[in-house]
């Protein structure tokens, strides 16, 4: 346990935050939270429940942890009311050391869902935009070679700024900026060198579209795509279904698709290798990058067209 954690050496100070959780009224609570408890646990079980969390279990949450967390936000906040929550009293009274997104996270978990889809507006996307920036900014300062975005700390400051009803989460923030706010998207149009590449990494790698992005940007020396922008491409090659390739594709096939979705891909890489073709003289050029298992690749590129040594 960290050394700044409480504990039960006064019962006192825990006979009166126990005495709080008389004041909740599990009733009118469970409209708003999924309540993993029905009643209320006695004063000597509240204290067994304290010393269960105490066992270290990584950094998973078990249902002891997640119950004490409940249990110890609503003496704090009987009516869970907004704004009054006290995090970092709740992060002391913890047996186990959290942060303090860690706790706003989990709490919201519990929330159950009271507004549909809400799309962002301008100034939650600035001030999205404005946090990250100065994250890069720091990571800059400080050298940094690489900045690594820890999403749920993004969120947990993004929520504090904003102040608004509406709650965005560690993955809300994540695809808002990597499908929109990024300055390293490639909103261009598709050329038919970057359409057959792309096409050729697909029937590769199966629908692994982060990995399919990274990998074509570095293959077309350009900004990247978004998953986003991968998806709706693919989407359009629908109309190409039930027509089937004239020969053979040389490039392995990924296990993840059926082979009409096989046969409709080597379709349409047999017409944009026809189209590239034509005109063009013979251009070759390398490219090596690092595949998800952390292996090193070297690809040849022909004339636009991707093939792998």
């Amino acid at each position: 346990m960290n050394s700044s954690q409480s504990s039960f050496t006064d019962l006192n100070d825990w006979a009166l935050i126990y005495q709080n959780l008389q004041k909740i009224q599990p009733e009118q609570l469970s409209s708003k939270l999924n309540l993993l408890f029905k009643n209320l646990p006695d004063f000597n079980d509240f204290i067994k429940l304290y010393e269960c969390c105490k066992i270290d279990t990584g950094d998973l949450w078990n249902q002891n942890e997640e119950l004490l967390l409940q249990l110890i936000v609503l003496s704090l906040n009987p009516k869970c009311m907004k704004n009054r929550f006290n995090w970092e009293r709740v992060q002391r009274m913890m047996p186990k050391f959290w942060s303090l997104p860690e706790l706003y996270f989990k709490f919201q978990s519990f929330y159950k869902p009271l507004f549909p889809r809400q799309p962002w507006s301008t100034f939650e996307e600035r001030t999205l935009l404005q946090i990250i920036l100065y994250i890069n900014l720091i990571h800059i300062r400080n050298n940094s070679s690489r900045c690594k975005m820890k999403w749920s700390t993004i969120a947990y400051q993004y929520n504090r700024t904003c102040k608004s009803e509406i709650q965005r989460n560690a993955k809300q923030c994540r695809e808002r900026w990597n499908n929109k706010l990024d300055p390293q998207i490639n909103r261009d149009p598709w050329s038919k060198s970057e359409e057959l590449n792309f096409l050729q990494l697909l029937l590769q790698n199966g629908r692994k579209w982060t990995e399919i992005s990274m990998k074509l940007s570095m293959i077309t020396n350009q900004r990247r795509r978004t998953e986003f922008a991968l998806k709706h491409k693919f989407k359009q090659l629908k109309k190409y279904y039930g027509l089937r390739a004239k020969r053979l594709c040389d490039l392995k096939v990924s296990p993840h698709w059926n082979i009409q979705e096989a046969d409709m891909i080597s379709y349409k890489i047999e017409l944009l290798e026809e189209i590239t073709k034509k005109g063009q003289t013979q251009k070759y050029s390398f490219c090596e990058f690092w595949s998800f298992d952390h292996e090193q690749c070297l690809v040849f590129i022909k004339n636009g067209s991707l093939m792998q040594l």
